[in-house]
C-alpha cells in the first residue's frame, strides 16, 4: 500500500508499487491491516479533549466519531481543528441535542410546542457560516409529542438527520415512521418489547421525577416490570418496523456493563483510571454509592444480549457505540469492549468489525471516502499484530495507526498515552 498526501494511492504486489522519494517504509509483514474504527455514540467532554477523548481514541485506533452533543460551538472548534492537523483526535460528525423545557443545560436546544421545534433545527442546521452548523440534531428524551413530530418534518424538508434516544413522549415505531435515522440504546427497544410501553413511557417522562434517587428508584420499578411484561411477538413486530424503515440501531451494550455487574474490578477496568480526568471519576464514583448491588442483579435480569442477535437476524443495520465517558466508558478502550460485546451478541467477527467501519461509512453516505480499503480512500487505517476475524479481541493488538494519512507507530502511541496520564497529574 502506497498513501500519499493522506489518501490511499495504490493498494497491490509490491513489485508494481509506486515509489515516492522520502517515503517513509513501514514493514508490515505477518500484520493484518483494518480501516480506522468509529465510535458512532460518544459525547467529547470539550474541555478535556485534547487531554483525554483525543488522544485516547487515535492510541486506541478510532479514527472516527460522531459526538452526540455537548457545547457545539466548542466540538466544532474542536472538529475544524483536527481537520486541520492543529490537535490530535478522530475525525469528528457533530450534533446537537434538542429537549424539553425540562432539560435546563445550556448546550441544549429547547422546545416546547412545534414551531419551537421547527425554529430549533432551522437555527441549528442553517446557520449562515457552514462550518458552525450541526451535522444531524439528536432528539432527546422529554421532547414533547408534537414537538418531535415537528423537528422530524423540519429536519426530513431541510435534509438533516435526526439521531439519539427515543423521546418518552413517542414510541419507538412511531420515531421510525417519522423517519429518524437512528435510535441509541437498547434500553429504548428493550423497553417498546414490555406490553406496557406506553406506561412505562410516561413515569419515565414524568418530570416530577426528575431527581437521581427518584430516576433510580423508577428504574428498579421499570426493570422488574419489563421483565414480567415482555411479548416476543411485539417486539418482533417492533423490530420489523425498524428492518423495513431502514433505521439504524446503536446497542452501546458496554454503557450498561459496570452497572449490570454491580461495579466489579472486571467491568469498571481500574487500570485505565489513570487516563480519566478527577470531575470524570468523581461522577463515576457518585454512580457506585447510588447503585446497591441487588439494583445490579435486577438491571442485569432485564437486560440481555438476545435483542441484539434479533436486530442482526431481521436485518437492521447496527453501529458500534459506547456513549463515552458515561460511567466506566473510557474513550477508545471501550470500543473494543463494545465490539467483543456484539460478538458475544450473535455477530460474527466480521460483522462486529463492519459495525465500526463500513457501516458508519455507509451512515453517513461516504462509503466512497472511508470504511474499506481501496485506492482512492482517505488513509484512516489500523495495522493489528493479529487477525481479528479469527478473535475479535485481536482489535485491540494495535501496531499502528494511520490517521488522516498521519502515522502513529508503536512509540507514537504509547506517547499519546503518557500525553494523558501526564496531563491529568498536572
Amino acid at each position: 500500500m502506497v498513501i500519499d498526501k493522506a489518501r490511499i494511492a495504490y493498494v497491490g504486489p509490491a513489485a508494481t508499487a509506486p515509489r515516492i522519494r522520502g517515503a517513509r517504509i513501514v514493514d508490515a509483514t505477518g500484520k493484518f491491516l483494518i480501516p480506522g474504527l468509529w465510535d458512532m455514540h460518544i459525547h467529547s467532554f470539550t474541555y478535556f479533549f485534547s487531554d483525554f477523548a483525543g488522544p485516547l481514541m487515535i492510541a486506541n485506533g478510532v479514527t472516527g466519531a460522531r459526538d452526540m452533543g455537548y457545547y457545539i460551538d466548542t466540538t466544532l472548534r474542536w472538529k475544524r481543528d483536527i481537520a486541520a492537523g492543529k490537535e490530535i483526535g478522530p475525525r469528528l460528525v457533530v450534533g446537537v441535542r434538542v429537549d424539553g423545557p425540562v432539560n435546563e443545560a445550556r448546550y441544549v436546544g429547547h422546545v416546547t410546542t412545534p414551531e419551537d421545534g421547527v425554529r430549533a433545527v432551522d437555527t441549528l442546521a442553517r446557520r449562515k457560516d457552514r462550518t458552525a452548523r450541526a451535522d444531524f440534531i439528536n432528539t432527546y428524551s422529554h421532547i414533547p409529542r408534537e414537538a418531535y413530530f415537528a423537528i422530524a418534518r423540519e429536519a426530513k424538508r431541510i435534509g438533516i438527520p435526526l439521531a439519539g434516544p427515543v423521546p418518552f413522549s413517542v414510541s419507538v415505531v412511531e420515531a421510525s415512521d417519522s423517519g429518524q435515522r437512528s435510535i441509541e440504546h437498547e434500553d429504548d427497544l428493550i423497553r417498546a418489547c414490555s406490553t406496557k410501553d406506553s406506561l412505562l413511557r410516561a413515569s419515565a417522562g414524568d418530570t416530577a421525577n426528575l431527581s437521581a434517587l427518584n430516576q433510580l428508584a423508577d428504574a428498579r420499578k421499570h426493570a422488574r416490570l419489563i421483565v414480567a411484561t415482555y411479548d416476543a411477538r411485539k417486539c418482533q413486530a417492533v423490530i420489523a418496523t425498524l428492518a423495513r424503515n431502514q433505521t439504524w440501531v446503536t446497542p452501546t451494550l458496554v454503557a450498561y456493563q459496570a452497572q449490570a455487574h454491580a461495579f466489579d474490578s472486571t467491568s469498571t477496568h481500574p487500570e485505565l483510571a489513570k487516563y480519566v480526568p478527577g470531575l470524570v471519576k468523581g461522577g463515576w464514583n457518585a454512580r457506585v454509592s447510588a447503585l446497591p448491588k441487588s439494583d445490579s442483579l435486577v438491571i442485569r435480569s432485564y437486560f440481555s444480549f438476545e435483542r441484539t442477535r434479533e436486530l442482526k437476524e431481521a436485518g437492521v443495520r447496527l453501529l458500534a457505540g459506547t456513549d463515552a465517558p458515561q460511567a466506566f466508558v473510557y474513550p477508545g478502550f471501550s470500543l473494543h469492549d463494545e465490539l467483543q460485546l456484539l460478538v458475544k451478541s450473535g455477530l460474527t467477527p466480521l460483522e462486529a468489525l463492519q459495525t465500526a467501519t463500513y457501516n458508519a461509512a455507509e451512515f453517513f453516505g461516504m462509503q466512497t471516502l472511508l470504511g474499506t480499503i481501496e485506492k482512492g480512500k482517505v488513509a484512516d487505517l489500523v495495522l493489528l499484530d493479529a487477525n481479528p476475524l479469527q478473535d475479535i479481541s485481536n482489535s485491540r493488538r494495535i501496531a499502528a495507526v494511520i490517521a488522516n494519512g498521519r502515522l502513529f507507530d508503536r512509540p507514537a502511541l504509547a506517547q499519546l498515552l503518557h500525553h494523558v496520564d501526564s496531563a491529568l497529574k498536572r
